[in-house]
């Protein structure tokens, strides 16, 4: 598989679950909403490394794509300014895109899943909660809370299929991903309901702490085709201008 390919197919997988969520009038007033290639690839990197993949995953993943969405337009809202039309057209965009991964997961007979994937919203929104509303215990408690919101479904979704030995890889990339974005403030992740202020020397020590988990977790995963450790590198060394 070359990065031809693997891109091909983050696309259309981006594509399907733009079909599942498209809606007129968010797409008028807010427009496309944009999904994240990064999460789209971890996602289907079990299927990339060529597991078996049947329709019922490929449902559950654009189910998984639409949580994402709703999370992201829901993290838009300007909590101190929700009142304008545009602020209210987020949230239930929002919502909107919440109960199109409800329809899609009625359609599997695997309740276990749908009980899963809930289950996990439900724990991400109430540490997205805490950390909107509370002080965190140190910089672990902070890494810990970031690396659930932004993987806790994908690695709900390799769990519940089998596939719990990318988990650990997709968890650490994804914080680190996050994490340097927010570094360089990068308007997708900064101008988010990400909670308070964090300081700069936290964030560098979280992209120092989780590349170096990074690093060790690729050596030993022999499972994975060497081709996609080199495309994992391509995801998170760019963002630090040196190899991990």
């Amino acid at each position: 598989m070359d990065r031809q390919t693997i891109n091909r197919y983050i696309q259309n997988y981006i594509s399907e679950v733009e079909c599942s969520i498209q809606e007129p009038v968010v797409n008028r007033d807010l427009g496309k909403m944009p999904l994240d290639e990064a999460k789209a690839f971890f996602l289907l990197l079990p299927f990339l490394n060529d597991e078996e993949w049947t329709s019922e995953l490929n449902i559950s993943a654009i189910a998984v794509g639409a949580v994402h969405a709703a999370f992201d337009m829901h993290d838009r809202v300007d909590i101190l300014d929700a009142t304008s039309r545009k602020q209210q057209l987020m949230v239930l965009s929002g919502d909107h895109f919440s109960g199109i991964h409800y329809r899609l997961l009625s359609s599997l007979p695997d309740f276990n899943f749908i009980t899963s994937l809930s289950e996990m919203i439900g724990y991400i929104n109430e540490t997205k909660t805490n950390l909107l509303m509370e002080e965190t215990d140190g910089i672990e408690m902070l890494i810990d809370s970031r690396i659930c919101i932004e993987s806790g479904c994908i690695v709900e979704f390799h769990r519940t299929y089998g596939f719990s030995r990318y988990s650990k890889i997709t968890e650490t990339a994804l914080g680190l991903i996050w994490f340097f974005r927010k570094l360089k403030k990068d308007p997708a992740i900064d101008q988010a309901s990400t909670g308070k202020r964090i300081k700069k020397a936290d964030m560098e020590y979280a992209i120092s702490e989780l590349s170096t988990r990074l690093h060790k977790q690729l050596a030993e995963a022999e499972f994975l085709n060497p081709f996609l450790r080199q495309e994992i590198h391509r995801f998170a060394a760019p963002l630090l201008g040196k190899p991990i």
